[in-house]
């Protein structure tokens, strides 16, 4: 029996995107990490529809639905992979230097969403404008060329992106990042022109891989106990905050953490559920905010949330649910400890033209007064 070539390269090429979704698993919570996995879940849907597809195509007979479903889910879906590279880009950008972010990026959700709609049309009305089956043999409809030059545009002009926004990419990131989108460019060349040519998922999980070990697993900005942001990466988003906030005039909201007792827990129950106990602080944090949060690991047992909160009663209500989470943990649980958090916080007003430090240091020191406050209640019981 002979497998044929494009068999072999698919599984491996899924084998290896679902490598990377197991490993990568462990740090989660970043933005980063968050938009990097929806970039490999969707290079396998497509890398599997492929496979479906082409299946079908050898045994017609027996796989004629497969291939229907397999081709309308890679004409319908693909462009989605290079909007979540863009968005992937986007996390290694400092915002106060980067260009036409919004702007690129409503570009590809509008091509995405189009594209979705043109092929979902012409499949149920049978119009064949990108492909068709004659029988059970695909053929390229008469807009397929006309369709894969914009998806091809749309590749080129990630990488014309990346290279207009070259400065404004974190120092250090700047080669992975652009091997991404050229890699994925050349597959994508490759299979427009040349039929027999699979290789645009294989190249995008090429630069998916590069990206991978050269970012995801020594990012510098990531807390790998809790997956959170660590103290870099909290001072990088405080930064960009202020600066944009100097900038547009707009405010945002700061909050310090200190876990009440954490040495007690250490010395009395060991490293281990110290550990323990920092992860759920941090995911009780990532289930109150929303994904603009910059949540981090400040240091030991500090933690800071940076959001887009501007209101002082939408930042107590949300202090507040914390303190509920928290409650609600602590009855579930059957450590014998209780979590419990010292809090401090603050909106920042651009008025006041308060520097990253100075910023920092009002905020911790609201939360040491309440830290000293839940040390007095301790005393007196």
């Amino acid at each position: 029996m002979v497998i044929s070539g494009w068999i072999i390269l698919n599984f491996y090429t899924a084998l290896l995107l679902i490598l990377v979704l197991i490993f990568q698993g462990k740090t989660i919570n970043t933005k980063s990490a968050e938009r990097f996995v929806q970039l490999v879940v969707m290079t396998f849907i497509l890398v599997i529809a492929e496979t479906i597809g082409h299946v079908g195509e050898l045994y017609p007979e027996s796989y004629a639905i497969g291939m229907k479903i397999g081709y309308y889910i890679i004409y319908a879906l693909d462009p989605a992979d290079y909007l979540f590279a863009i968005l992937y880009i986007n996390c290694w950008l400092d915002e106060s230097k980067a260009k036409f972010q919004k702007e690129v990026t409503l570009v590809y959700r509008i091509f995405m969403g189009l594209n979705f709609v043109l092929v979902t049309v012409s499949v149920l009305f049978n119009l064949d404008w990108f492909y068709y089956f004659d029988g059970l043999k695909y053929l390229r409809g008469p807009f397929f060329l006309v369709r894969g030059a914009f998806v091809l545009l749309l590749c080129v002009l990630v990488s014309v992106y990346v290279l207009i926004n070259y400065n404004a990419i974190y120092t250090g990131y700047v080669k992975p990042i652009l091997a991404l989108p050229l890699i994925a460019l050349f597959g994508a060349f490759l299979q427009i022109f040349f039929t027999d040519m699979n290789m645009t998922y294989a190249s995008i999980t090429i630069g998916i891989l590069i990206v991978f070990f050269y970012l995801q697993t020594k990012n510098l900005d990531v807390d790998y106990l809790t997956g959170a942001l660590n103290r870099r990466g909290i001072d990088i988003a405080m930064e960009n905050r202020i600066k944009n906030s100097l900038s547009t005039g707009h405010q945002f909201s700061a909050i310090m953490m200190d876990l009440d007792r954490f040495k007690e827990i250490n010395d009395t129950y060991g490293h281990n559920e110290g550990d323990y106990a920092l992860k759920i602080v941090s995911a009780i944090l990532y289930k109150v905010f929303s994904d603009d949060a910059a949540i981090g690991r400040f240091g030991g047992d500090e933690f800071c949330v940076i959001s887009n909160i501007s209101s002082q009663d939408e930042l107590e209500e949300r202090i507040e649910l914390i303190d509920d989470e928290m409650e609600l943990w602590n009855y579930k649980s059957d450590k014998p400890y209780k979590l419990e958090i010292s809090m401090g916080s603050m909106i920042y007003n651009p008025a006041n033209s308060m520097s990253v430090k100075q910023f920092q240091i009002a905020i911790d020191e609201l939360m040491y007064i309440q830290k000293r406050q839940h040390h007095l209640a301790d005393n007196r019981r």
